[in-house]
């Protein structure tokens, strides 16, 4: 099984590949699915934010009940591009990360549904809808398919929620004392079979490859640290900032064991070490504990949909 957790980042914003229609992967349950945070561009010379409005003219929701566990399970969020158009096979975790741009630890009072629980979901927009976002800017389409998810889990979950912002544990990304090692923005340019998994599309900043050896690497080609961080949240489970005062763009590869722990298995026959342990002597970064304000987007109700 192999999969990539896929980010395109421009101008400081975050966002996943399905944003390209191009977003479908196999995650195993023990890594879980890594989420985004999306923001609206400037719409007018005061600076004013961006109000999205759509909702989707028709939507069919429906859970799969036919999962084949010995093939893996796979999920999938797709946005075709420049539409108002969304195709999902996914679980309630992945669409709330998606549909609010939070991280899976940002998430609290998640229903105890059996893994796997996947819905299949298709949404449409009117020919309106996808006139109007043909001509919005990439952020201002992310704002608008945000507004559309959101309103989706409403009306079929019932989803209510609220926000809480708590003192917690997190960690800061910092210079170890070797120094870093990270090599300059062009120095190492994407091989062929990076090109021709990502097709037409350019190649992310950053992204992520895991196969079935239960070994992954993050590599990344014009990446920053703050870029970097973000996508560490979802390894670690709790938020990562950016500490190290590198603020230029870099080129690196960084190959590590599978899982979010940082403490090694002795039972565990991999050669690879443990992302913590790759991020010092791959990277010359490391992760130190601290305490800081924690965002939590906080579930008061949900239910699974009547399909139809």
């Amino acid at each position: 099984m192999k999969h990539r957790g896929i980010f395109l980042l421009n101008s400081g914003i975050t966002t996943l590949l399905v944003a390209a229609g191009l977003a479908a992967f196999a995650v195993p349950s023990s890594l879980g699915q890594t989420a985004a945070v999306y923001a609206a561009a400037p719409s007018s010379p005061a600076n004013a934010p961006y109000v999205a409005t759509m909702t989707f003219d028709v939507a069919s929701v429906r859970e799969n009940k036919k999962i084949d566990m010995a093939s893996g399970v796979t999920f999938v969020m797709d946005f075709v591009p420049n539409t108002a158009t969304f195709r999902a096979s996914t679980s309630i975790d992945g669409l709330i990360s998606i549909a609010y741009g939070v991280q899976n630890h940002q998430i609290a009072g998640l229903p105890n549904w059996p893994f796997p629980t996947l819905f299949v979901i298709e949404g449409k927009g009117d020919r309106q809808a996808n006139e109007k976002m043909a001509t919005l800017t990439g952020e201002q389409q992310w704002a608008e398919k945000m507004h559309m998810l959101q309103s989706l889990l409403e009306d079929r979950f019932k989803l209510k929620t609220h926000w809480e912002t708590k003192q917690g544990d997190i960690y800061n990304l910092v210079v170890a004392r070797s120094g870093p090692k990270l090599d300059a923005k062009g120095s190492k340019p994407p091989p062929a079979e990076e090109l021709k998994f990502f097709a037409d599309q350019p190649v992310p900043p950053i992204h992520q490859n895991c196969d079935g050896t239960r070994g992954c690497e993050f590599i990344a080609h014009g990446g920053t640290m703050s870029m970097f961080a973000e996508m560490l949240e979802g390894q670690f489970g709790r938020p990562v900032i950016d500490k190290t005062g590198l603020t230029d763009s870099y080129d690196f590869v960084v190959k590590y064991k599978m899982g979010r722990g940082l403490e090694s298995d002795a039972n565990d026959p991999s050669p690879l070490p443990t992302l913590e342990r790759a991020l010092v002597e791959d990277l010359g970064l490391k992760v130190e504990a601290a305490k800081g304000p924690i965002k939590k987007l906080v579930i008061d109700q949900v239910e699974k949909p009547s399909e139809n």
